[in-house]
């Protein structure tokens, strides 16, 4: 169940459900595939997965489907298609999967990827969720692994090529991985008031290291683009507000997180929204901050040191 206070909880997107009459039990691995890009490898993605044994298959589309949805879903009865009826981010997306799911394993990937490894062989479910080795269209592998590190001052994010099993990720890069389904739903999910990806996936990341769970990469996963991955806009805008006080500003007490009146002021320069509804989102964010005080086990400084680098 989730955890975030009322004040953060918004309206669930609305969708229908098409197909999915045959389902997998609750030992099954559900694979969660987010609709994008082309239709040309499509169908053979769909079939590979159907054949696939005690394996839910749910599909998010819309708000505009495919327009051989119907088709699609008559020729694979077993695949569970989630037609949303408005637009909503990725994150949003993978909330509602999961909440459909029926596994405690989700694997999370895009219309417009192969699965190269052994997924299903994959059985660390204490972890929050382990990210897949990525390869590009041509076959090379993708700098997946996120590492954050505070260079001159300045928060960065420096990618990766995974090396060694286990190696840790700040969050799943492009969404990609076999999540827990316990895990991510006591984690809160992504928030689906940040509409921008990047920021989207930079607070489940940091909210994910900061109430002690763990990401990380898996040899067994294997993906493939089809497609060039789509890129990313880490322009500071309103989500990142949000992400800056939820995580950033936090201040760990010993035993509890705290967000700092202290933190107000240069917010309020900062932020660039006028002044009562600078302070309407601080003391927003402050109360969830509260409420969830004991889940965090640490701050910024406290996680980047115990952030090793890759060598």
């Amino acid at each position: 169940m989730s955890t975030t206070p009322t004040i953060f909880k918004r309206p669930r997107a609305s969708y229908t459900v098409v197909g999915g009459s045959n389902r997998a039990g609750p030992d099954a691995l559900s694979v969660l595939l987010l609709a994008r890009g082309g239709r040309f490898y499509r169908e053979e993605q769909l079939r590979e997965l159907s054949a696939l044994p005690n394996v839910q298959i749910l599909s998010v589309e819309g708000p505009s489907p495919a327009y051989d949805l119907e088709e699609l879903a008559r020729r694979h009865p077993a695949i569970r298609f989630l037609l949303l009826r408005s637009p909503a981010s990725p994150g949003e997306k993978i909330n509602l999967g999961i909440e459909e799911a029926l596994s405690e394993r989700i694997l999370v990937l895009w219309s417009d990827m192969r699965d190269e490894g052994d997924s299903l062989g994959s059985q660390q479910r204490e972890l929050l969720c382990q990210v897949p080795r990525l390869k590009s269209p041509k076959g090379e592998l993708l700098p997946s692994i996120l590492v954050p590190a505070m260079i001159k001052g300045s928060l960065k994010v420096l990618p990766w090529k995974p090396a060694q099993e286990g190696m840790r990720s700040l969050y799943p890069f492009d969404y990609c991985g076999l999540y827990s389904r316990q895990r991510f739903q006591q984690l809160g999910g992504y928030d689906p008031w940040m509409t921008n990806p990047y920021w989207q996936k930079m607070d489940f990341g940091f909210r994910a290291g900061l109430w002690g769970e763990t990401i990380a990469w898996h040899p067994r996963l294997q993906l493939a683009y089809t497609g060039e991955p789509a890129g990313e806009d880490s322009t500071p805008d309103a989500s990142y507000k949000l992400f800056f006080l939820k995580n950033l500003a936090v201040r760990f007490t010993g035993d509890s997180g705290l967000l700092p009146l202290s933190r107000l002021p240069r917010y309020a320069l900062r932020s660039g929204s006028a002044l009562l509804d600078c302070l309407k989102e601080f003391r927003e964010v402050r109360a969830w901050v509260h409420e969830n005080r004991f889940r965090f086990q640490g701050d910024l400084p406290s996680l980047l040191g115990r952030w090793e680098m890759p060598e």
